[in-house]
């Protein structure tokens, strides 16, 4: 069974009358540890998946053999808000395209900023020097 399973997901969003169909039964897997690349023309989907995969968003619901985003085993498809967020704030991590960060902050007060919302997280410092932000 793969880490992470994409399987058959549907995301449709309103337009005045009609509906733009995002993703139209996408599937993928990937495996814990791999690297993985999702490429694609502009608008073929790939930040709407990843935003599904994230806990950003959810997928439109579809019958219950089709749709499912599976994360390490735990089903995350039907999740509501509440579980989105433990889900984000606990199992997933996502580094977006700009950063976010609080401008008026060091990097070092940025990442620390986490740690004190997640109980099980990793050393600041370290995981700056890590990531060869050490001096930041």
């Amino acid at each position: 069974m793969a880490y992470i399973e994409f399987d058959h997901v549907v995301k449709e969003y309103p337009s005045g009358s009609s509906v733009i169909r995002a993703l139209d039964e996408a599937s993928f897997t990937a495996e814990q540890g791999e690297l993985s690349v999702i490429l694609g023309q502009s608008g073929a989907g790939k930040t709407t998946a990843l935003n599904i995969l994230g806990g950003m968003d959810t997928a439109t619901s579809q019958t219950p053999a089709t749709g499912r985003v599976v994360v390490g085993g735990r089903d995350i498809t039907g999740l509501r808000k509440k579980g989105l967020v433990t889900y984000r704030r606990n199992d997933i991590g996502f580094v977006f395209q700009f950063y976010n960060l609080v401008p008026n902050l060091t990097a070092l007060e940025n990442v620390e900023l986490a740690s004190q919302i997640c109980p099980d997280h990793f050393d600041p410092a370290e995981t700056l020097y890590k990531v060869g932000l050490g001096e930041r």
